[in-house]
């Protein structure tokens, strides 16, 4: 199991206040967990950039469309 509250803080604090040296240990196996979470992160904000975008279309896009489908039937007219 992992470490208490108590033992990590104990780790952080010293007499002398807060310790300003810390040291991480990188295994491979942490290493990769690292790495996947942040591709996860990454193709997670990506997706949801995407959806939000396709789910709710811009409000001036879809005005221009109307504008052009009105500009085309009013040639359509004159042309005949």
């Amino acid at each position: 199991m992992g470490k208490s509250i108590k033992d990590i803080v104990s780790s952080l604090v010293d007499d002398d206040g807060i310790k300003t040296e810390v040291t991480l240990t990188m295994t491979n196996q942490t290493l990769t967990k690292v790495i996947i979470s942040l591709l996860a992160s990454g193709a997670t904000i990506v997706l949801v950039a995407h959806l939000t975008k396709n789910m709710f279309p811009n409000h001036q896009l879809s005005l221009l469309t109307a504008d052009i489908k009105t500009i085309k039937e009013t040639l359509k007219k004159q042309l005949k």
